[in-house]
């Protein structure tokens, strides 16, 4: 996720990040603490939250380097717009009216805030925000697949996210909310990154597109 923090701290214009992972991946918040171990490799995200395994998802990140408003103002109209993009690829997409919680599991997916994103009831979409200054950056995970007995290895009792089959990363570009243009990394950019990048860190850099 270093790609996400040099986003936060480098981009011009709001940017929307889309990328997938090489192999299964759990990523703490930045104050959570772990100590049981796992079979997969563990990274620590530079946002809170819970602990999210990724595998069979798109990971997103969305950058403002001005935003205006709450955190929870932002909140809203970042998950306003996955609301409407998804929407237009899955009518049974919702927003949760409910805050739920199971206090006894470290897994996102067993905490649901108001207003966001689930499929046939269930929480689908699990997001985190970091503000640096008046820049700010939200990501999360869009699951496409769960490997069930992984994620039972890893949060014993916990109830998987719901996901999406066949969902792809272009069909999100296509439908994103608001018109969406390419932007390739820079050879700096990339030199950059991968200075800063972990040796745990198991990424694939994609195309970002800016709005």
């Amino acid at each position: 996720m270093t790609a996400d923090s040099y986003l936060l701290d480098h981009a011009q214009q709001p940017t929307l990040r889309l990328y997938a992972w090489e192999r299964p991946c759990l990523s703490l918040g930045y104050a959570q603490r772990w100590t049981r171990p796992v079979p997969v490799e563990v990274v620590r995200r530079p946002s809170g939250g819970r602990a999210v395994l990724h595998h069979q998802e798109i990971t997103y990140a969305i950058v403002l380097p001005d935003f205006s408003g709450s955190l929870q103002q932002v909140y809203a109209h970042l998950t306003g717009l996955w609301l409407q993009t998804l929407r237009k690829i899955q009518p049974r997409v919702s927003q949760s009216d409910l805050d739920t919680k199971t206090l006894a599991s470290p897994s996102c997916y067993q905490l649901a805030q108001r207003g966001e994103i689930c499929l046939d009831g269930q929480k689908w979409i699990g997001s985190a925000q970091l503000r640096r200054g008046q820049r700010l950056l939200q990501h999360g995970a869009i699951p496409v697949g769960v490997d069930a007995d992984l994620f039972e290895a890893i949060f014993p009792g916990a109830r998987p996210p719901a996901y999406l089959s066949g969902l792809s990363w272009q069909q999100l570009v296509d439908a994103f909310a608001v018109p969406l243009r390419r932007l390739d990394w820079t050879k700096d950019e990339r030199a950059a990154i991968n200075q800063g990048t972990a040796a745990s860190r198991r990424e694939a850099l994609q195309p970002s597109c800016q709005s």
